[in-house]
């Protein structure tokens, strides 16, 4: 005797027919059959009365009929009650971009870090693309990146704008005296560059292409890929073309004074960033306790918080 036995019967009583009590459990009819059969022959008594125009329950059969709900409602109480008391070592899984880095995420989760030390952050690093797959596979929980507002995964998770930093123009070596002097430098003044860039799946590249794209502007590429933005500031140190970086990877670096604010329309260039998630593989309560003690990057990098509200889907309502 099984779970799934009992399951047949139950559907069996509520379907009078075979095939629709297959349909329900989403087995084939023959399957079913050969259930309840092996099922009889275990209690040596039939269940049920077949004629070939009726199905209906013997005198034993609706003995053991109550037995049969409780027994499955008991074994989905049990289920309810594991959910709801969630895995005895949690763990949240969460996916970061190379230019967010390890330490600002720990930043960003540090309020839950202290308050749930019982609960495990493990982290995967990945581009933009690779994130969102393993978002939507299930694989992780949280999201943090650079990315566009008009970016088609924000529409499909709870998210919020966590801070938004300066994205600066950094010359190739070479060309770096032509903009000695500058502090700043339009959009439209740059078109004509070569930029290295990471590949179409990284949210920064993903970002410069839409500032492009707004500014009715050609992207003009290197032919080669750098493979993160560390590599895109070192190719542009060596003449392969220019780099459009935020402001914190600069910092503290010999490029620092060679890059120059970016501006469009008037208005300095930001690049944003984004925490957005599901709870795949957490309790919704876990989720969101995390969620709620999310803080912005730290501003001593150039990066300032932002004040937009959550964006927050029926299912996590």
């Amino acid at each position: 005797m099984n779970l799934q036995q009992l399951r047949y019967v139950r559907a069996l009583v509520e379907e009078g027919s075979f095939v629709s009590a297959a349909a329900q459990c989403s087995v084939t009819q023959p399957t079913l059959s050969n259930g309840i059969a092996q099922l009889e022959a275990e209690l040596g008594q039939r269940i049920f009365r077949r004629t070939t125009r009726s199905l209906s329950l013997t005198p034993v059969g609706e003995r053991l009929l109550p037995a049969v709900i409780e027994t499955l409602k008991s074994f989905d109480k049990i289920k309810d009650l594991a959910a709801q008391a969630g895995p005895a070592n949690s763990s949240i899984h969460v996916g970061i971009s190379p230019v967010v880095g390890i330490s600002r995420a720990q930043t960003t989760l540090e309020v839950f870090q202290h308050n749930r030390p019982d609960v495990e952050l493990v982290f995967r690093e990945a581009n933009l693309q690779g994130l969102s797959d393993a978002l939507k596979a299930g694989e992780l929980d949280l999201i943090l990146a650079p990315m566009d507002a008009d970016c088609a995964i924000l529409t499909a998770y709870v998210y919020r704008k966590l801070c938004s930093e300066p994205l600066l123009f950094l010359p190739k070596l070479i060309d770096r005296h032509r903009w000695k002097g500058r502090t700043s430098v339009a959009i439209e003044d740059v078109a004509d560059e070569t930029f290295v860039l990471v590949p179409n799946l990284c949210g920064l590249t993903q970002v410069t292409r839409k500032l492009f794209e707004r500014a009715s502007l050609v992207l003009r590429r290197y032919p080669g890929e750098a493979s993160n933005y560390s590599v895109v500031q070192e190719w542009a140190t060596f003449g392969l073309g220019a780099a459009l970086l935020p402001a914190s990877k600069l910092a503290s670096t010999p490029d620092a004074d060679s890059a120059l604010s970016l501006t469009y329309q008037g208005e300095p260039v930001l690049i944003d960033y984004y925490a957005l998630g599901k709870p795949n593989t957490v309790l919704p309560e876990l989720f969101f306790e995390l969620w709620e003690g999310l803080r912005p990057f730290d501003i001593k990098e150039a990066c300032v918080p932002s004040s937009e509200g959550d964006y927050v889907l029926d299912w996590a309502v």
